[in-house]
């Protein structure tokens, strides 16, 4: 949410700049009027459009990609998460914005609450169509929707050229932009660039006025009227005022401006490049952001037959139609088929009995199902061969015509999210759903082995190979936790990673990976952590102070990894909570020394 407010002020900076750099002055009110309008919504639009052909990596030197992995223990689940604890904490940020959202719209409604007073005193009359309120004992002038304010005390002459002016604000319906930015000052309240964006429009609503008054009056008159009326204003922020003190300067020099050419509007195709380099950062971000997931989740499966893409036939069409997906929730249920059978799995609400989604498995596959609602879910698991379809009372259902076995699960998969004080919690699980193979003639042997616990690795539990002897001399175990760092080298470079604790600044383990490889540091202690990482060739050993260090003779980036490790492990009502870590190392193609 942060990275996407930022990404809001940022695009809505750059529009603005363009404005104020190439159209501000010139004279072609209508267009700025529309880019004004419009560039507020590209600004909140653009985060969220992603284009294929835009999708390149990013250029930096060192690039890292952690994900954070969270073991609960169970009989037969793994449940993947950013974080895990037993309250939700208050978010104060959410309340903030409420605050500022009601405030906001507490002060929209005093100010329709001043004009509906004002209205309820004044003298009403009507002029083509026009309501004309008499203001008494004022010379104010100013207009919103199709009502006109005129105070009593202005000339006739005054009024004369005040009411063409306004009749222009009502007959192009400026409020209808006002109120447009109002509403966009209540929902982002915090943000700056929105009463910048209603400055503009407003002193082009005079602009636009302005224009249309000197078409059927003297110009110098019309100007000798702006010097000499007394200038006063309303603290209303969205009627449109024609004596608005700081307005008026800028309105006259606008109006002794030439018109701008024809050729001047070809400035406005600056928007095309401005917003194809926006769509290929928030292109390149998507790629990047997913490709995290992507790889760790590619690289796990390395051993099985075939990993299926999102929205694959494993979600068969039929029994599919009625499935409910939450296009916000990166969440999954990561489904693997054992070889004895090929796999229906129902993805059924606790609350409501409903099935949300229903996956066919072939035997040795795995599948993640994605975008699950939050909410609360069992599994309704079917074994058999001869996949099948057939509708009943008019509802399409699935089902093996050799049919071998059938079984509910025990485990209840709880998808809801959780905000804590250390971010936002969105679970997801792995399954394994399996037959036991069975030699015995008796078919009530048959029983289903499921949640068995993945443990697909490049290196088996016990190797540190990649652990050199020499600086691990004092390297530190804690054989009772089953954690793990899985680090994941580029092509690149191969890496040397320095696992120094927090509180000491004392390295507990030293490993040294060469390019493309996966490697698990496995039972570290609990406690806080930090990377030192090394990216190059010809790894070396040497001594430095009685210590043995690690090092690359072509030495080519280094870095402390920004982010922290927190290996404590938690104990909730929902069991023991053994954090651990995915990460990916890779040094780009241009590589300085950092």
């Amino acid at each position: 949410m942060l990275h996407y407010i930022l990404q809001i002020l940022i695009f809505q900076v750059l529009f603005l700049a363009l404005y104020d750099a190439f159209h501000k002055k010139d004279t072609f009110f209508n267009w700025n009027r529309l880019y004004l309008l419009i560039t507020p919504i590209l600004s909140l639009a653009l985060p969220f459009i992603k284009i294929e052909l835009f999708k390149n990596e990013t250029s930096q030197v060192v690039v890292t990609q952690l994900e954070r992995v969270i073991t609960i223990s169970s009989e037969s689940l793994t449940v993947l998460g950013t974080t895990g604890t037993e309250e939700s904490p208050t978010n104060w940020w959410l309340i903030l914005y409420y605050i500022g959202l009601g405030v906001s719209l507490l002060l929209l409604i005093l100010k329709l609450y001043k004009l509906k007073v004002l209205t309820s005193f004044s003298f009403i009359s009507n002029i083509n169509d026009k309501k004309v309120v008499t203001l008494p004992n004022s010379n104010q002038a100013f207009s919103f929707w199709n009502t006109i304010y005129l105070g009593d005390q202005l000339l006739e002459e005054e009024k004369k050229h005040i009411l063409i002016h306004e009749i222009v604000h009502v007959q192009q319906k400026h409020s209808l932009d006002q109120i447009w930015f109002e509403t966009f000052k209540i929902l982002f309240w915090w943000n700056p660039m929105m009463y910048i964006y209603q400055s503009r429009i407003t002193i082009l609503h005079e602009y636009i006025a302005d224009e249309a008054v000197t078409t059927t009056i003297n110009k110098r008159n019309y100007i000798e009227q702006l010097l000499n009326s007394a200038f006063q204003t309303q603290e209303i922020t969205f009627a449109n005022q024609f004596f608005n003190q700081s307005l008026i300067k800028k309105r006259i020099v606008m109006l002794q401006k030439s018109k701008s050419k024809s050729i001047a509007k070809f400035k406005y195709l600056l928007l095309i490049p401005a917003i194809a380099g926006i769509l290929t950062y928030t292109s390149c971000r998507q790629e990047t952001n997913q490709s995290t997931n992507t790889n760790i989740e590619n690289q796990e499966n390395t051993k099985t037959s075939d990993i299926i893409p999102k929205y694959s036939s494993r979600e068969p069409e039929c029994s599919n139609k009625n499935s409910v997906y939450d296009m916000n929730l990166d969440n999954y249920l990561k489904v693997r088929s054992g070889k004895n059978a090929e796999v229906i799995v129902d993805v059924v609400s606790t609350e409501t009995s409903k099935k949300v989604r229903t996956v066919y498995l072939l035997r040795n596959m795995t599948f993640y199902i994605r975008n699950i609602p939050e909410g609360k879910y069992q599994l309704h698991i079917t074994y058999g061969d001869d996949y099948a379809e057939k509708t009943v009372n008019g509802e399409c259902q699935v089902y093996f015509k050799n049919q071998k076995a059938t079984e509910v699960s025990n485990e209840i998969l709880d998808f809801n999210v959780l905000v804590t004080d250390k971010g936002r919690n969105v679970p997801s699980y792995n399954i394994k759903v399996d037959l036991v193979d069975s030699e015995s003639s008796n078919e009530d042997d048959i029983v289903a082995k499921k949640g068995e616990k993945d443990h697909t690795h490049n290196s088996p539990i016990g190797d540190r190979s990649a652990e050199p002897e020499c600086p691990n001399q004092k390297a530190k175990y804690d054989n009772k936790l089953d954690n793990y760092l899985r680090l994941t080298s580029g092509k690149n470079a191969e890496i040397i990673v320095e696992i120094v604790m927090l509180e000491s600044s004392q390295s507990v383990r030293t490993i040294h990976i060469k390019r493309d490889q996966v490697y698990f540091v496995r039972n570290i202690p609990e406690g806080k952590y930090k990377l030192n990482l090394a990216y190059g060739d010809t790894y070396s050993e040497k001594m430095i102070n009685g210590e043995c260090k690690a090092y690359f003779k072509d030495e080519k980036a280094t870095e402390i990894n920004e982010n922290v490790l927190d290996f404590t492990t938690i104990t909730s009502d929902k069991g023991l909570s053994v954090p651990s870590y995915n990460m990916k190392l890779e040094l780009e193609d241009s590589q300085t020394n950092s």
